[in-house]
């Protein structure tokens, strides 16, 4: 009976390593009851802080709610007049008090021509003094008031009530407290004299002349009445009252005042106070108050409870709105929101007499607003984490998978020979290679439904993020702002850069911009200078490999005079230069570890000293830095400073090389040859097969290499159109490069991840030849490492984020080399198996393949 070859030796179930399990999508109905109640919460954190902010300081609110109102006018009641000093007058009475009797002779003129109230507010505390009028005065002045019978007498609360008053119809206040921000917007209805409560003086005088009921005006909780004011009141001044008086004008004095409210505010020592009209004696103020009594020009402040409860539905709803909607969408909600309260301010105060808050609303719908996006941002972030989280943990197994099935595909094949071979047993035989075919079907299913699983959470990471896909129009306003700064590109992942670049530029955020030479990173550093407030201000650009470093720090920070030899004068270094605007330091992965440090201590601390200088020089520099070399992997392999790093990756951009972005080469073929045309004084234009073999190179040296191929074809052809011959492009295509050359396929496995098949498709193979290659290429790396499987995998993949994954498939392709060689007597006796079990491996790499196995058997 013939057995097993040494070649199937070894346990080879299939691989049981599964995906993370699915990250579950929510129902619509969970997505809506989570949002609602994030909605809920936000509203009500919201509208606590407003109503907070509005207890604790109730003044600034206070002047904030009526300097942004709509300012109101009452309607002026032609049922009052008001008669107030005037020069002559006083100049014929006194400018102090006045001699009641004057006022007793008014009073009866009034009552005569029929006024329907007469209120006087001047001082009665004490009797009339001897030389204005005495007693006497004030005995006509009650006898005057008596026979009136509708006289009003303003008098001060907690004060026993004058004598003059006895036989007054009634008395009433003038207080007139200010708002929080000291204006005089209401008055208290009723205030305590000593032994009862009297209205307001206003309010009384309209009670005598209409009977008119206190309950049916609008207060607050403490008892105070907000009312509107108007400048326009109809004022009569006493010297034009006491003329008609005096001679007798008794139809004119009828025609002023009959059948209306007069009010005499004569008191000289009223105090002013701020209202809304200006300033206005207390008088005055009764004045307004009677006014807005016989016009119903009253106002009432929605309660607190009220304002509290409304907030928090306009905070819910404004924050469902920014959880569930774009944010344009959202914010023109808002705007929608706002202008109809704005609308319903005007109207709801004339219809109802309410005046609607204006701060509370406002400060719960800017906070739910600012929070909802906050949270939405939070949660997308956390979400991507999570969806990031498995798509690592997916991708590690895909590794693994593609892995399985081809050891598995290399067992089937070893299998297939052994059958060819044998000469007996082959039942046996055909059964190992059915249950090996079962198991690389079993695999190649996992592998498969596992690419499934990753495209959509690939797909979920794009959802949410605000950088997502970008929508025509801001893709178009992105492609002309490019323009406008002298990059030329429509790609996306460029566009979507800029947009990234765009939003941090107003701040001093520093940036740190990556890509291979020629991708344009310091049009990216001067848009980012052009795109800030320190666009005006010098930009400095300074090559950081070019500096030599005996010379970094008289370069960077400049020197005096004499410092050392050969510094004749003090020079300006370019962090000087470079003060209140921006320096961009290029290659600064090329700095020695000691400069790094001192570059270091001066971004920290933004001062440095002047070589020889004993003074410290303060700067104000934004920073932005590029390298073509991955600071990332230099941290972990301790070249370049971690602290410097963190210090200089504000923003991280890294810019794709051109092969990755070929519809933009036409455009800027298009450009360049303009300028090289300009140049030379001639138009040039491409022919469409020189732009089809332009799209086709793979440009190593990018857009700078694009420009000298264009400016020499330019200066060397003699035709107005340019053809591929005069392109001068290397014979060598771009297919035929990546066909031999290890280092264009190791550049297109990073470039998608070691993901063995779309790297296959990029390239135009299958999957097998790609494999074959990387496994060739990992054994070369391992015997240059060593046999240091992490040491290799680092060599490999380029950037610290495909260690892992290669390091994976590291394992594998050395694991199961070992195991094929298993149970062989030799060295040698292995190494010609695997001739023929590794039959497709590149004879370059065999060597390597070899020093691994021999390193097996020592």
């Amino acid at each position: 009976m013939a057995s097993f070859p040494p070649t199937m030796r070894g346990s080879w179930a299939i691989s049981r390593a599964r995906p993370p399990r699915a990250y579950a999508r929510r129902s619509a109905r969970r997505i809506v009851i989570a949002r609602l109640v994030a909605a809920g919460v936000i509203g009500l954190i919201a509208a606590v802080a407003a109503v907070g902010a509005l207890v604790a300081a109730r003044s600034p609110v206070t002047a904030f709610e009526w300097s942004v109102r709509p300012r109101e006018v009452a309607r002026v009641s032609p049922a009052l007049v008001l008669i107030t000093r005037d020069g002559a007058s006083d100049a014929r009475f006194s400018a102090d008090t006045w001699d009641r009797a004057v006022l007793a002779r008014v009073v009866t003129a009034l009552a005569r021509a029929g006024a329907a109230a007469i209120g006087i507010d001047v001082p009665l505390g004490l009797p009339g003094a001897p030389g204005r009028g005495g007693p006497t005065g004030d005995a006509l002045l009650s006898q005057a008031t008596a026979l009136a019978g509708n006289v009003v007498f303003a008098i001060v609360p907690g004060e026993p009530v004058p004598a003059l008053a006895q036989h007054a119809r009634s008395v009433g206040h003038t207080l007139a407290p200010p708002d929080p921000d000291g204006v005089v917007r209401r008055i208290p209805v009723r205030a305590g004299v000593v032994d009862r409560s009297v209205p307001a003086w206003a309010l009384a005088l309209v009670a005598a002349a209409r009977e008119a009921a206190l309950d049916a005006i609008p207060v607050d909780r403490d008892g105070r009445a907000l009312m509107t004011f108007t400048p326009l009141l109809p004022t009569l001044t006493f010297s034009d009252v006491w003329t008609a008086i005096d001679q007798g004008q008794r139809d004119r004095l009828q025609g002023l005042v009959d059948g209306k409210i007069v009010l005499l505010l004569l008191d000289p020592g009223s105090i002013e106070r701020r209202t809304p009209v200006g300033l206005l004696s207390e008088g005055a103020i009764q004045a307004q108050v009677a006014n807005a009594a016989l016009t119903s020009s009253w106002r009432r402040d929605v309660p607190l409870t009220w304002t509290a409860l409304a907030a928090l539905v306009v905070a819910t709803a404004v924050a469902w709105a920014f959880l569930t909607l774009r944010w344009w969408q959202a914010a023109g909600a808002l705007v929608v929101v706002v202008a109809g309260y704005q609308a319903a301010l005007h109207v709801v105060p004339q219809r109802t007499g309410v005046l609607l808050p204006i701060f509370v609303p406002l400060a719960t719908a800017g906070v739910a607003g600012a929070v909802a996006v906050m949270w939405r941002q939070i949660c997308a972030f956390r979400r991507l984490r999570l969806v990031e989280g498995d798509v690592h943990a997916i991708r590690q197994a895909l590794v693994r998978q593609e892995s399985t099935v081809e050891s598995l595909e290399e067992d089937l094949e070893a299998a297939r020979a052994a059958v060819a071979r044998s000469t007996g047993t082959e039942r046996e035989l055909l059964r190992a290679v059915e249950a090996l075919r079962a198991q690389v079907a079993e695999a190649q299913s996992q592998e498969e439904a596992t690419r499934r699983r990753l495209r959509e959470l690939e797909g979920d990471g794009r959802v949410e993020p605000t950088a997502g896909r970008l929508s025509d129009v801001e893709r178009q306003r992105l492609v002309e702002r490019c323009a406008e700064l002298g990059i030329i590109t429509r790609d996306p992942d460029v566009l979507a850069l800029f947009g990234d670049l765009e939003r941090a530029a107003p701040s001093s955020l520093p940036i740190l911009i990556g890509g291979e030479p020629g991708t344009g990173k310091e049009l990216f550093a001067r848009a980012a200078h052009t795109l800030s407030p320190r666009c005006d201000q010098p930009f400095v650009a300074v090559n950081m490999a070019a500096i030599p470093p005996e010379l970094f720090e008289s370069e960077l920070f400049g020197h005096v005079k004499g410092s050392f030899t050969g510094a004749v004068g003090e020079r300006r270094g370019y962090f000087e230069q470079a003060d209140r605007g921006t320096l961009f330091l290029d290659e600064i992965g090329e700095l020695r570890a000691d400069h790094q440090g001192k570059l270091l201590r001066v971004l920290q601390e933004k001062t440095f000293y002047k070589v020889g200088a004993t003074r410290p020089v303060s700067v104000d520099v934004r920073i932005v830095a590029a390298s073509n070399r991955d600071l990332e992997r230099g941290v972990a392999e301790g070249w370049f400073r971690e602290d410097l790093y963190f210090r200089l990756k504000g923003l991280v951009l890294r810019l794709p090389p051109l092969r990755d972005r070929r519809h933009d080469i036409a455009p800027l073929a298009t450009q360049l040859l303009e300028q090289a045309g300009a140049e030379a004084g001639r138009s040039v234009t491409l022919s469409d097969a020189a732009v089809l073999a332009l799209q086709r190179y793979p440009w190593p040296g990018n857009v700078r290499e694009l420009r000298h191929c264009l400016e020499q074809a330019v200066a060397l052809a003699s035709g107005p159109m340019l053809g591929v011959e005069d392109l001068r492009l290397p014979t060598k295509s771009a297919a035929g490069t990546t066909a031999t050359d290890d280092s264009a396929v190791l550049s297109c496995l990073r470039r998608h991840g070691f993901d063995m098949q779309a790297t296959a498709r990029a390239l135009g193979w299958d999957r097998s030849t790609v494999t074959q290659r990387l496994k060739g290429l990992g054994f070369a790396a391992l015997v240059d490492a060593g046999g240091d499987r992490g040491k290799a995998a680092l060599a490999l993949a380029g950037e610290a984020r495909l260690v892992r994954a290669v390091e994976v498939k590291l394992a594998e392709y050395h694991e199961h080399l070992l195991r094929a060689v298993e149970g062989f007597a030799s060295a040698e006796a292995a190494i010609a198996a695997c001739r023929r079990r590794f039959k497709n491996l590149p004879d370059r790499h065999f060597r390597s393949l070899e020093s691994l196995v021999r390193k097996k058997f020592e």
